[in-house]
């Protein structure tokens, strides 16, 4: 069969290494191989059903498209003791044993290939970077989760989501109920302001973040905007430190049942 190697004429197959051990794989290099039958058997039953020389034999078709390829893959795995071998071995190494050149670099090429196939692939991140896609991800992630809390999203420079995290409960206590209902201290609610912004930013910098919206999931007792009353104070530290480390604010959202609110959109403190 023609292919993008066509041409290449086939090396003579090497006589088995000296001092290989426990003798060669294979007592014979047999006849001619048939590889119309072959490819079928790897569409029919797939890669798989191959032995080991029978992998390399097809991998040596495209460099020696008219000659048969088994003798020679069989002496490449006698030689070196293994497929595995074979592919891990230097362009020099192939050379010496008959492989011809383009065969060799498309040889060289596999463990490369291999690598790159055992890598995970990328993974696809959620792009926040419109109010649709911002209160879609809402509706589907925070329906059945638990009202009062606060939640995080971590951005990359490209509004793709990073991370989705809950402040910690010791964390967000001075921003969860209105200040009328509080009986901290002025300091108190300070240390505590200053605990949940700290986390976030801390947290943004573990996650290599470039901004963050926060969003509250408003309690059943409170509207959403005295909800957003009670959130000023951390809003409000939380722009005033973000900066610091190089972290945008997008926004804070407050959520209940369906309505929202926006402290960018309504104009506070942005």
């Amino acid at each position: 069969m023609d292919g993008p190697f066509a041409g290449e004429k086939a090396g003579t197959p090497c006589e088995k290494a000296a001092g290989a051990a426990d003798g060669p794989a294979f007592a014979s290099t047999g006849p001619k191989g048939h590889r119309q039958r072959m490819r079928q058997r790897v569409l029919k039953r797939g890669a798989d059903s191959l032995a080991d020389y029978e992998i390399l034999e097809m991998l040596l078709f495209p460099g020696v498209p008219r000659r048969d390829t088994k003798p020679q893959a069989k002496a490449l795995i006698n030689h070196f003791g293994s497929l595995a071998a074979v592919l891990e071995a230097p362009a020099e190494s192939l050379k010496k044993q008959g492989v011809g050149p383009l065969s060799t670099r498309l040889l060289t090429l596999m463990p490369a290939v291999a690598d790159s196939m055992a890598k995970p692939e990328e993974q696809v991140r959620v792009v926040l970077g419109s109010w649709d896609a911002l209160l879609q991800y809402c509706d589907v992630h925070y329906a059945r989760l638990p009202a009062g809390q606060m939640r995080v999203l971590f951005l990359d420079s490209r509004n793709q989501l990073l991370a989705d995290e809950q402040v910690p409960d010791e964390a967000e206590t001075s921003a969860s109920q209105p200040a009328a209902s509080k009986a901290q201290t002025a300091k108190a609610m300070e240390e505590a302001l200053r605990s949940a912004v700290a986390f976030l930013l801390q947290r943004a910098l573990a996650v290599n973040a470039s901004a963050v919206i926060t969003i509250r999931l408003t309690p059943v007792t409170l509207e959403p905007d005295r909800q957003m009353a009670a959130d000023t104070p951390f809003v409000q530290m939380l722009l005033k430190e973000a900066p610091l480390f190089s972290v945008d604010v997008h926004d804070h959202l407050v959520l209940k049942k369906g309505e929202w609110r926006s402290f960018r959109l309504v104009g506070q403190e942005w």
